[in-house]
């Protein structure tokens, strides 16, 4: 059987996408044309088929439209252009948004702004999920900021411009206030102006992105949270999609496969809990670094000098919940995040976030998440 030629031309040139499109490559014996730069197009490519991000210059737009007029299939990887009619394997945008929204709103945040460079179908899909759980959980809208509307395109190329005008709209937003950047890079692009204007990180802007891209979030002076968008597995459904039609499949309508995201990777950026009341703030302090110990109310009003029922009441007109509630809350957002980042065996992590036994451990987290410790660790091994 002759080897397939597939062209891959996306658009950046994510790695971890690439990794999902060679796994399932392998399987196939094809042989990749990766087009890492699109100033410099493939012009006089011809193969059996094609993996693109439809999204860019209008020359890469064409030259995939021109793939598309000499029937190669070709599937895309986006969503940024539903007007070229193929087939896709996407990111599920509007599940990040609302995984963002959710995971700010468990943080007990009340205002909450979108951020964006620029605006697409993409942005307006992550901002639609992330909007519309905002809407039903507070009664408001998140504000949307997109800087190219408000900046002239001399002022959007200027670095310090850009970043003097981003810190202006912080100041003067509520605090304390979440902000969801469309990806990492525009969550570090709000984390940049938050140190230029002197705003603290998270106490009074919480920041997160969407792509956990690793080399951005966790190089940062305070490490960016991030929604997981799972791009190996949009790769390797994308290559699944392609093979199917490169052997003679057709659908009057192109089909597009909805990508979920793999869930909050939860760092410094958003580690904090929206409360304007000094003394909530110091037991949720108080709280955060004692998980692994066993304590509750009483010894949280001890250390601050104040009574238990103040404690307590100050907690439920606050925060609307009560101090039991919310260290249980602390502990299984700690576990969650140790079940994703690390290896640490079940009964290791039950030790460091307070629980007294794995089975206590497993028991509380499977009721608050719906999910058993373990069948999360596994689907997450599964979705690399």
């Amino acid at each position: 059987m002759k080897q397939k030629s597939v062209l891959i031309l996306t658009k950046p040139m994510s790695h971890v996408r690439l990794g999902g499109i060679a796994r399932f490559a392998r399987t196939r014996g094809w042989h990749l044309v990766i087009a890492d730069r699109l100033s410099r197009l493939p012009v006089g490519w011809t193969g059996d088929g094609a993996l693109v991000s439809a999204r860019g210059d209008g020359k890469t737009l064409d030259f995939i439209r021109g793939l598309v007029r000499k029937r190669i299939p070709v599937v895309d990887l986006t969503i940024d252009h539903p007007e070229i009619r193929v087939p896709r394997a996407s990111g599920d945008h509007e599940a990040c948004g609302r995984l963002a929204a959710a995971h700010f709103l468990s943080r007990h945040f009340r205002h909450a702004v979108w951020f964006s460079t620029i605006w697409s179908h993409s942005h307006a899909l992550r901002f639609k999920g992330f909007a519309d759980a905002w809407q039903t959980a507070v009664g408001t809208q998140p504000e949307r900021w997109v800087l190219s509307e408000r900046l002239s395109e001399r002022e959007f190329d200027n670095w310090k411009v850009f970043t003097r005008r981003l810190a202006t709209l912080l100041r003067k937003a509520p605090k304390p206030l979440a902000v969801l950047g469309y990806d990492d890079a525009d969550a570090a692009r709000v984390l940049t102006a938050c140190l230029e204007a002197d705003i603290a990180v998270p106490q009074d802007v919480a920041i997160m992105g969407i792509g956990d891209d690793t080399l951005v979030c966790e190089n940062q002076a305070v490490p960016l949270s991030s929604v997981g968008h799972n791009l190996a597995r949009i790769g390797y459904t994308g290559a699944a999609i392609l093979d199917r039609l490169m052997s003679g499949e057709r659908k009057k309508t192109p089909e597009i496969v909805w990508i979920k995201p793999t869930g909050v990777v939860a760092r410094n950026s958003t580690d904090t809990v929206a409360s304007s009341d000094p003394t909530v703030s110091a037991a949720l302090a108080y709280i955060r670094e004692n998980l692994g110990h066993p304590f509750g109310s009483a010894e949280i009003a001890t250390h601050l000098g104040i009574s238990r029922t103040r404690l307590d009441r100050l907690f439920s007109t606050t925060l609307g919940t009560s101090v039991r509630q919310e260290i249980l809350r602390l502990r299984i957002v700690e576990a969650e995040h140790l079940l994703r980042t690390t290896d640490l065996p079940l009964k290791a992590i039950a030790v460091q976030t307070g629980f007294s036994s794995p089975p206590h451990f497993s028991t509380a987290f499977s009721k608050a998440t719906g999910k058993a410790p373990r069948d999360l660790r596994m689907s997450l091994n599964t979705s690399r």
